[in-house]
C-alpha cells in the first residue's frame, strides 16, 4: 500500500496564465527538495484563460514522483471564489497537514518551511502568516509604492472591522500562507459558509470557538512585481459583506463543535 504524503500543499488559482507554469515548477522543486513527504494539489477556479492549459501541459511535464512527492489536479467548471477552491483542495488531499499557499508564491520557501514547522514540530492547530508581524520583511519596487500604499491602508481599516465584529485578535487574517493539522482542517471547512476572499475569517473564527492553537508566523513578502488576479478594493467590500454573516453565525453557536 502506497504511503501517505505527510503534507497536502494546494495552491489555488485563478486567470494565472501568465504566471502559473514558472510559480508551479518552482514549487515543485522546493517540494522535491524538502525532507517531508508531499503532494501538491493544484486547483483552477473557473479560469477563462488558458490556465487550465498550462497547468496540464505542467503536470504531463513534471508530474511525475519524486521522493513521495506528486501532483494532483483540481479543475473547477465556474469561478465560485478562493474559499471553495481551497475547501475543493482539502477535499482532495490525504495528508496529515494542509497548508495552502497562492499560487503567485509572494511569500519566501522559507515562510513556508516556518509554517511547516508551527505545525508539525511546535504542533500548533492552525497556522498563518502574519504579514503586520514585528519580524516581517517588505521587498517593494518604488512603482509599486502608492499601490501598496493604498493596499496596506484599506487592509488596515479592514482589519479594524473584524476585530470589531469578531473578537479576533490577529493583526493580519488575510495572507494567502495558512496550515492545519487533518482534524482542524476537517472542522473548519465543515463549518465555512464563505466561498470568497474572506473565508479565512469564517476558518479562523471557527478555530478560535473551539479553542484550537493559533500560532502566528513572520514573512518576508516580495512586491518586485504585482501579479495579483483580483481588485482588491472590490473585494473589500465583498468581504465586509461576509463580516456580517460570520458575525451572526458566530452569535447563533454555529461554529460550536
Amino acid at each position: 500500500m502506497e504511503k501517505k504524503p505527510l503534507i497536502s500543499y494546494i495552491l489555488p488559482a485563478y486567470q494565472a496564465e501568465s504566471f502559473i507554469y514558472n510559480k508551479l515548477d518552482l514549487f515543485y522543486s522546493f517540494c522535491a527538495e524538502s525532507e517531508y513527504s508531499s503532494e501538491i494539489i493544484i486547483v483552477n477556479d473557473g479560469s477563462s484563460d488558458r490556465t487550465n492549459e498550462i497547468i496540464k501541459t505542467f503536470i504531463n511535464n513534471r508530474g511525475d514522483r519524486q521522493k513521495n512527492h506528486f501532483v494532483k489536479y483540481v479543475n473547477l467548471p465556474q469561478n465560485r471564489g478562493k474559499g471553495n477552491a481551497v475547501k475543493s483542495g482539502f477535499e482532495a488531499s490525504v495528508g496529515q497537514y494542509i497548508i495552502f499557499i497562492d499560487s503567485d508564491l509572494p511569500y519566501s520557501f522559507k515562510n513556508i518551511g516556518d509554517v511547516v514547522h508551527a505545525l508539525v514540530e511546535d504542533r500548533a492547530n492552525f497556522a498563518i502568516a502574519n504579514r503586520m508581524h514585528k519580524d516581517s520583511v517588505y521587498k517593494i519596487r518604488s512603482e509599486n509604492l502608492s499601490y501598496i500604499y493604498v493596499r496596506h491602508t484599506a487592509g488596515r481599516i479592514y482589519n479594524k472591522l473584524i476585530q470589531l465584529f469578531t473578537q479576533l485578535k490577529f493583526e493580519d487574517t488575510q495572507a494567502g500562507l495558512k496550515g492545519f493539522d487533518r482534524d482542524t482542517a476537517a472542522l473548519v471547512f465543515s463549518r465555512m459558509t464563505i466561498e470568497g476572499f474572506s473565508f479565512d475569517i469564517d476558518l479562523l473564527v471557527c478555530a478560535r470557538e473551539n479553542n484550537k492553537d493559533i500560532h502566528t508566523v513572520p514573512v518576508e513578502l516580495n512586491y518586485d512585481s504585482e501579479i495579483s488576479t483580483i481588485n482588491f478594493v472590490r473585494q473589500i467590500f465583498i468581504m465586509t459583506l461576509g463580516l456580517f454573516r460570520i458575525y451572526l453565525k458566530r452569535l447563533s453557536g454555529y461554529y460550536k463543535k
